[in-house]
């Protein structure tokens, strides 16, 4: 039943067609062969679990969009239309962050500004001369002033790339190597707006890194699908509950128990419902992916927050067979099965009894002897224990890259200074959790080169700089003349970023040539657990294996952190307030490198 002002107004005026995103997209959008293995108008004909996500853009309700995807799934593509419909139907101020600027100007050169160009929706609204031709002053590669919006395009790194620009619209993309600082900066700058949406994307590297834990945090949803034999609604997975293989080929491609006909798997290979036992083939995948639906696994997500993870298996364009053959040629390689884990099932890698292999650690091995003198700054890290100091020199570039140049044993505090004054160190931080006092008068002898650190499990910062009295009879914590400085650490949040760097997610970590078992054996002691509590929310929490020692590994967490307070870390975490509130104890960074930047002493 119409009322009288609609009968009225069906009189004089054409109201606006009411579009979904999709028909939008489908009326608009034409991706052309340099953005797509699918050229032509947009359509989700293929990818039919792309519709939720798109139409999550116009959902006032959904904030967050996270979408934990495999390779060859159309993630990006999606993000492309969703950007498209928000700067032709809702336009606000845009960010697009991408790990770095160079991958930001060469996306933005050989996809975005292309997928502009050739879309009616958006060329229409292209700054423009007098003359019809595109302005290039107010459309360039990290600036595009649309007719009612503008989209900046940053590479990650420096806080001025986030903090100078206003933005509704934050898309991270590959948050897993986005550095936390500018991750935690750019949420800053939307949640002030009642209207805001972040778009996130990556294959996940860990189960600390961001796309994961963001996944975490929403509503889990997977995309379910009808058997075709049983009609069972089951997802996609490389593994049975079991640990057994879902892919099945023919027996003819088995030549041994480690070796196969790699023609015959890709040929021959179908997925086995979990359900039902049947087989199925390429041909049904089609059906049923239009049959699907996302269905959220989580009792207790964060409100407004809508993730989603697929894996490549679930891609059109990608056969069971070409899985299979990915997965054969991987699985004897770690390096190789951890891509293959990250970027073909969209899973954080989890190497067995959660710490990875001896021989994988060796690829962060670099050219250089071990006690080169590496690296612009070198810090030298002490782990105390009842009658020895476990230590690790580390040098550092100017850009973050970090180098270890020796670690070893010492029976004394003198001692430790003697290495610190043959490697040319510019700080040392020791632990002060055991023999504290002494400890305290060591490092009180020794200012201001010495720094005390402390581990705590919770710390509402990353890190809190701090001065204690060490001949107070209360250890008065504030500044004096005769105070030294103490480093608070979160472990947490240190042992973290310590761990991608060890697991190589962090490329600019490394080590010296055929590095020592005992410093390997120490630095794979220590291990991030899952751990899922009664709400079904998963955890993690830090443990050490069997009865390994993790000395080098303290070492090299309170190096890692004292770095970042004199930004020769790469600026991962930024924590300029708390060392605001203790400007008296801030430290200087060294004035200048080593003359001996190569010089060996072994």
């Amino acid at each position: 039943m119409t009322t009288e002002l609609e009968q009225f107004g069906a009189r004089f005026f054409i109201w606006p067609k009411e579009q979904t995103v999709l028909e939008w997209a489908e009326e608009n959008v034409e991706l052309s062969p340099r953005i797509t293995e699918q050229p032509g108008p947009y359509s989700t004909r293929l990818h039919p679990y792309c519709n939720e996500i798109l139409e999550g853009i116009a959902n006032p309700r959904i904030k967050r969009i996270s979408l934990c995807w495999g390779s060859q799934t159309s993630k990006t593509t999606t993000f492309y239309v969703m950007l498209g419909n928000v700067i032709d139907q809702d336009p606000k101020a845009i960010l697009w962050v991408f790990p770095n600027l160079a991958l930001c100007k060469s996306f933005s050169s050989e996809r975005w500004m292309p997928f502009c160009r050739e879309s009616k929706a958006l060329e229409k609204h292209l700054p423009r001369y007098l003359d019809g031709s595109i302005d290039a002053d107010r459309f360039t590669l990290t600036k595009q002033e649309f007719s009612r919006c503008t989209m900046n395009l940053v590479g990650a790194g420096s806080s001025a790339n986030v903090r100078s620009y206003p933005v509704s619209v934050l898309v991270l993309d590959e948050i897993d190597v986005i550095d936390e600082r500018t991750r935690r900066e750019c949420m800053d700058r939307v949640k002030g707006r009642h209207d805001y949406k972040v778009l996130q994307s990556s294959t996940p590297v860990t189960e600390t890194g961001g796309i994961w834990q963001e996944f975490q945090e929403g509503d889990r949803r997977r995309y379910y699908m009808p058997c075709p034999h049983c009609q069972a609604q089951i997802i996609f997975r490389l593994k049975n509950g079991e640990g057994d293989l879902n892919l099945k080929w023919d027996n003819k491609a088995n030549l041994s128990e480690s070796e196969h006909d790699l023609q015959v798997v890709e040929s021959s290979t179908v997925y086995i419902c979990e359900e039902c036992q049947g087989e199925i083939t390429n041909a049904h995948k089609s059906k049923m992916l239009r049959d699907g639906k996302w269905n959220a696994t989580s009792s207790s997500p964060e409100s407004g927050v809508r993730s989603y993870h697929l894996n490549s298996i679930y891609s059109p364009i990608l056969t069971f067979g070409r899985l299979a053959v990915e997965y054969l040629k991987a699985r004897t390689n770690p390096g190789a099965m951890q891509a293959f884990v990250n970027g073909w099932l969209a899973e954080p890698y989890r190497p067995q009894e959660g710490s990875i292999d001896p021989d994988t650690f060796r690829v962060l091995e670099r050219d250089y002897l071990r006690g080169e003198i590496r690296g612009d700054y070198r810090i030298i890290g002490v782990d105390v224990q009842r009658s020895i100091f476990f230590w690790v020199v580390r040098g550092f570039d100017r850009d973050g890259t970090s180098w270890l140049v020796d670690h070893g044993t010492a029976p004394s505090f003198d001692d430790l200074t003697a290495l610190a004054e043959t490697y040319e160190c510019a700080y040392g931080i020791c632990d002060t959790a055991y023999r504290t006092q002494e400890i305290y008068e060591e490092i009180h002898a020794r200012r201001p080169f010495w720094f005390g650190a402390r581990g705590w499990e919770r710390l509402p910062h990353p890190y809190k700089m701090t001065g204690v009295d060490p001949f107070s009879p209360m250890k008065d914590k504030k500044f004096s003349n005769k105070s030294i400085n103490i480093l608070n650490i979160n472990k947490d949040v240190w042992q973290g970023e310590l761990l991608k760097r060890r697991n190589g997610t962090n490329l600019n970590w490394f080590t010296y040539e055929q590095t020592d078992s005992e410093y390997i054996r120490q630095m794979l002691s220590t291990n991030q657990k899952e751990k899922v509590d009664r709400k079904g929310k998963v955890k993690f929490e830090w443990v050490v294996e069997g009865h390994r020692q993790d000395h080098y590994w303290d070492c090299e967490t309170y190096i890692l952190t004292l770095s970042h307070v004199f930004g020769l870390g790469g600026a991962v975490i930024r924590t300029g307030k708390d060392l605001a509130k203790t400007s008296k104890a801030r430290p200087s960074r060294p004035s200048r490198p080593s003359k001996s930047s190569k010089k060996s002493i072994w």
